[in-house]
């Protein structure tokens, strides 16, 4: 089995590339998981299960993030590239602050969160 998989990563199949197009990856993954964080101080985690739910959002949101790097999402433009390693590092601070059950960090991490949307909406749209 091993031999299976170390051939299939040395394909070009093995490199990353989009499945959908943009606009699919932008409303069924990011804007969900980035609505997680934009409304976290109007229906707060209650319980454990609202938070572990907090964090699986903000982790996808990040690693959504990574997706827009990728052949098939990433544009030839370095304000789609600052503005994607921005969203990134905030979704990666509120995954953190969700771990820690900080909701005053993820209060404060929306205003980066909204910059870098913003911002590459201003600037692709």
């Amino acid at each position: 089995m091993a031999t299976t998989l170390v051939s299939a990563a040395d394909s070009d199949s093995a490199s990353p590339q989009a499945t959908t197009n943009l606009s699919e990856l932008m409303t069924r993954i990011v804007q969900p998981s980035s609505d997680a964080v934009f409304y976290v101080a109007r229906t707060p985690p209650q319980t454990g299960e609202d938070w572990r739910r907090l964090e699986s959002q903000t982790l996808m949101l990040a690693e959504s993030a990574n997706l827009l790097l990728i052949p098939g999402y990433v544009q030839a433009q370095e304000q789609w590239v600052r503005d994607s390693l921005l969203m990134r590092n905030a979704a990666v601070a509120a995954y953190k602050a969700a771990q820690t059950k900080d909701l005053a960090a993820l209060e404060e991490l929306n205003n980066a969160l909204y910059e870098s949307c913003e911002n590459c909406h201003m600037a692709t749209r």
